[in-house]
């Protein structure tokens, strides 16, 4: 999902002095909001202001519509019996227990979940001075942007005295905890990228099961045999794909072979390299030569797959033999009693990476009730909110507390599920998906969503789709650099 982050349009009267700089600085020249801004740039402040203009009242009236919604939830609150904390996140149904779980332990704190963590509106909110208490991070990226304006409590003199567990999350989590020095963020849930498999499928086709240490032209191969097609009319219609990436997954792509999306320093784009282009060209071949990978159009003809997760849903309908995710549709694919699954590593490739990825939980420094946020932070890495996410299949718990791994390892709910212990020994190889300063990734997806979807149209290949990603992507960076307001 791409957020957009950019706050053109947003009334000064609800920005405080240093918000609104950091808006100007940071997102008045810079970014853009959609595919449709990337070719068609900004190139002065009068079209910013015309921007402005335009939205002004629509923005004005979300906010007040916004806090309306937060004072009607709130007014019949007993005054001084109870504080109400805002909860930002999305609205997954492990939410709802979550805030049982927690208010039960703290009966004078009631919690509402407010279901859009967007960065735009969470800006929108702390520079207005109505913060949420508590707001879901979804990428490093955005954390840092946040932690460098100084938007973010620092959590560091709160680990002691609250008894944080932030010394018990698995190392890779870094980069969504802290920036520089300070604790900024608490993630709850994490997980590396498998791939699950159906059992029958593989069967019916002779196929053995994948297991880990398998290379990606084993997968390839395993991924031909499980593609079926029958004819209609004189034409072959796709009823089986041998397995599902997703196209967010490019980026992966262009590190199996040594490739980067940035130079370490984050001031240019390397995607080009050649390195990254051999990856490339054998993610398009699965789908365009090969054919094993649904195609959109293949997608939406084969099974409905509308609702949480997508075309991953096809997996669910038996309609692809194999998938690539983490461990957050599991909750779908328990509802499908006859889908026989299982999961094994990603296949080995030559610089061996595994997608990565968490979100974390921070506290807006101008938040209104601090005590209570800490305590609900605190509650969210507790043991009986961790086992929720296990069970849940949200994802890995975060912490390596030996009690909790071993609930996540069995869940006597789901005996089936006896692979858990993979989504940790993946953990060594995790990576999350790279980022610059110098570059807001919502310009990031954009551009390489965009130049993906021409390669899959046909009219360019994976070298040209790599050029032209770095090209664009560089063109901003070059710019942000030579802009004296641009924010580092």
């Amino acid at each position: 999902m791409l957020h957009k982050y950019t706050l053109m349009g947003v009334p000064a009267q609800y920005y405080n002095g240093d918000a609104l700089a950091i808006v100007n600085r940071k997102f008045g020249f810079g970014s853009f909001t959609n595919l449709q801004d990337v070719p068609n740039r900004l190139e002065n402040r009068n079209v910013f202001i015309n921007a402005i203009k335009l939205v002004l009242p629509f923005v004005g009236l979300l906010l007040l519509i916004g806090l309306g919604v937060y004072l009607v939830n709130t007014k019949n609150l007993p005054m001084g019996e109870k504080v109400t904390i805002r909860w930002v996140v999305d609205p997954h149904p492990i939410r709802k227990e979550s805030i049982t779980l927690f208010e039960k332990k703290h009966p004078n704190i009631h919690v509402i979940n407010d279901p859009d963590a967007g960065p735009q509106r969470l800006l929108t909110q702390i520079a207005g001075d109505v913060p949420p208490d508590v707001m879901a991070i979804y990428e490093p990226s955005i954390l840092y942007i946040f932690a460098q304006n100084d938007l973010l409590l620092d959590l560091s003199p709160y680990v002691k005295e609250y008894n944080i567990p932030v010394d018990d999350l698995y190392p890779q989590l870094d980069p969504y905890v802290r920036v520089g020095k300070k604790i900024v963020g608490i993630p709850e849930n994490c997980g590396t990228y498998v791939v699950f498999y159906n059992k029958k499928l593989f069967r019916e086709a002779g196929v053995p099961y994948p297991r880990p240490g398998w290379t990606w032209d084993e997968c390839l191969d395993s991924a031909k045999k499980l593609t079926k097609y029958r004819v209609v009319n004189g034409r072959k219609v796709a009823v089986q794909k041998g397995i599902y990436i997703a196209d967010s997954m490019a980026n992966y792509f262009a590190w199996i072979n040594g490739g980067s999306m940035f130079s370490p320093d984050g001031k240019k784009c390397i995607v080009d390299s050649e390195a990254a282009k051999k990856g490339m060209r054998f993610f398009a071949d699965m789908k365009l030569k090969y054919r094993v990978i649904p195609s959109a159009s293949e997608a939406q003809s084969m099974a409905p797959t509308g609702g949480y997760g997508g075309d991953l849903l096809l997996f669910a309908q038996g309609k692809v033999a194999m998938v690539i995710v983490g461990r957050w549709l599991i909750s779908e694919y328990r509802l499908h009693k006859d889908l026989e699954w299982a999961t094994t590593a990603m296949p080995i490739s030559p610089n061996h990476v595994v997608p990565f990825t968490s979100k974390c939980y921070a506290i807006p420094k101008n938040c209104k009730h601090k005590k209570e946020a800490i305590q609900f932070i605190c509650h969210l890495l507790s043991r009986d909110n961790e086992d929720l996410v296990a069970s849940y299949g949200d994802g890995l718990p975060t912490r390596r507390n030996k009690q909790i791994v071993k609930d996540f390892l069995y869940d006597p709910k789901y005996p089936k599920e006896t692979s858990n212990q993979l989504y940790i020994d993946e953990l060594k190889w995790g990576r999350i998906t790279e980022w610059s300063h110098y570059i807001d990734n919502t310009d990031v997806n954009a551009i390489v969503g965009m130049e993906v979807s021409k390669m899959w149209l046909g009219s360019q290949g994976p070298d040209e789709t790599c050029d032209k990603i770095a090209m664009q992507i560089n063109d901003i960076i070059n710019r942000n650099l030579a802009n004296p307001n641009f924010l580092r």
